[in-house]
């Protein structure tokens, strides 16, 4: 182990030296202010790309994890592809692409690839864990556009994209999408959470102005030295968005991807850990 900070380019030297392989997924995806998230999720990939360039010339592969939210969101609904433009809508999703934009900066001089992961899901996860907190107590909010669509994936299937990224010689220089090739809805994604839960679940429209109200209250609460919330101003803007959707036909093509776990099979998977690791009860 190595110990270093993202945002201390002089701590990451000893953390690169003579390594084949480095995947920078660390980031935040919740800030007080954008300042602190370009800090993190910008300047910090670029201490970290350059670390790399400085050294450890002989690199086979650097693989930034990025996120969809550095596109943006579909705005037709049919699923982005990684030739089309960045359109950020979220300040997190504005800093991964600049981090994007760092990493691309060494493109010429280090080998490096760039994976943009869907809503990401499975075991562990702490976000999406609750709505299985509230479909066990049998309610299944609905939040912003009831038939918006989404691209997810498990975080095994991430995982899998992530190595072939890594290893694959058509990887080098090359931006990627990983997600299930289908999005599903939030009610499809609410009906299969309760069925894994083994629940009858009654489904709440959550007006947007509320989540808004609530958004800023949890801000206010942040701004003045409290715990940051899942729920921001910043994620509202995400969650209003209709359709989040990318292809997934580039990653198929180049790296052979294809995901392992459907929806509902991943769901339940997760609903099982949840409930062996006592996270549910």
């Amino acid at each position: 182990m190595v110990y270093g900070s993202v945002t201390d380019e002089a701590s990451l030297a000893e953390a690169v030296r003579g390594k084949d392989y480095v995947f920078h997924s660390a980031g935040l995806t919740k800030a007080r202010n954008v300042a602190e998230f370009l800090k993190v999720n910008a300047g910090g990939t670029r201490n970290v790309v350059s670390a790399c360039a400085n050294h450890n010339p002989a690199l086979r592969r650097f693989v930034y994890i990025s996120s969809q939210a550095a596109a943006g969101p579909s705005r037709d609904g049919t699923p982005l592809t990684e030739d089309a433009p960045c359109r950020p809508v979220s300040l997190y999703g504005k800093s991964k692409h600049e981090g994007e934009l760092a990493v691309a900066e060494y493109a010429p001089s280090l080998p490096v690839t760039i994976v943009r992961p869907s809503a990401v899901f499975g075991p562990r996860d702490c976000d999406i864990f609750v709505f299985f907190q509230l479909a066990n107590y049998r309610i299944m909010p609905i939040m912003g556009p009831p038939n918006g669509r989404a691209s997810l994936i498990h975080v095994r299937d991430l995982a899998k994209a992530i190595v072939l990224a890594a290893e694959s010689g058509k990887a080098m220089g090359q931006t990627y999408f990983a997600a299930n090739p289908e999005p599903c809805s939030m009610i499809e994604t609410g009906r299969l959470i309760a069925e894994a839960l083994g629940k009858r679940c009654v489904r709440l429209r959550v007006p947007v102005f509320v989540l808004s109200f609530a958004a800023q209250i949890a801000h206010l609460v942040a701004a003045l030295g409290g715990p940051l919330a899942a729920l921001s101003p910043d994620k509202v803007t995400e969650l209003r968005q209709p359709c989040w959707v990318c292809s997934t036909a580039k990653i198929a093509a180049h790296l052979g991807f294809a995901p392992q776990y459907s929806l509902a099979a991943g769901l339940r998977e997760t609903a099982r850990w949840y409930k062996e690791n006592r996270w549910l009860r």
